[in-house]
């Protein structure tokens, strides 16, 4: 579905940019073994070998952005897909200067429980933002599909707060405007749920 919106719009010529999650060893495949029970199989995908490339900063290094997680920074490197005339940003945990264990936020999808898919929606909102922000692109609207970049509303709200000076029911209420929300599984097992 996110794809087939990125070139539809790269065919109208709109003026759109996503963000999203390099998954390196994304969703599995599907195996069926001798007894014709599934299993589930995750290759790795060497983002070297992918129709991506780095993005860069304007002295020629890699873009990275950070985030604070619990006790500890996370580092974010910014990678490009090019779908059609849309940009698709994708962020990377698997950094070395990241804890083992948090290297692998951005490694499967739909993988680790409830603890590690909000730390996939911290990135994905927060971070998606932050390289948004650090990429000089100011969007006038932001479309968030389903509730995993959840996170963004409350980022956008923090960037507006520092850059206009604004409260933060003030900044939320300005923000608030140029958000959309869709979805197109409206089920509650579709939805995340978190404890408090």
């Amino acid at each position: 579905l996110a794809g087939d919106h990125l070139k539809t719009a790269s065919d109208l010529g709109l003026p759109l940019c996503a963000v999203g999650l390099l998954y390196q060893e994304g969703y599995f495949r599907q195996a069926i073994d001798a007894s014709g029970r599934q299993e589930e199989l995750y290759p790795y995908n060497d983002p070297t070998q992918l129709p991506i490339q780095p993005e860069r900063r304007p002295d020629g290094e890699w873009l990275t952005v950070s985030l604070d997680l619990p006790g500890r920074g996370l580092a974010l490197r910014v990678w490009r897909a090019q779908v059609g005339r849309v940009p698709l940003y994708l962020l990377d945990a698997n950094v070395s200067s990241n804890d083992a264990a948090d290297r692998g936020i951005t490694s499967k999808l739909y993988g680790g429980g409830p603890e590690m898919r909000i730390r996939q929606e911290i990135v994905l909102g927060i971070g998606g933002c932050r390289a948004l922000d650090a990429l000089g692109i100011e969007p006038a609207v932001c479309h968030l599909n389903e509730g995993h970049a959840a996170l963004a509303v409350l980022e956008r709200a923090r960037l507006a707060m520092r850059a206009h000076g604004l409260s933060f029911a003030e900044a939320f209420a300005a923000t608030r405007a140029g958000t959309v929300f869709t979805t197109h599984t409206a089920v509650a097992a579709a939805f995340d749920a978190f404890p408090p």
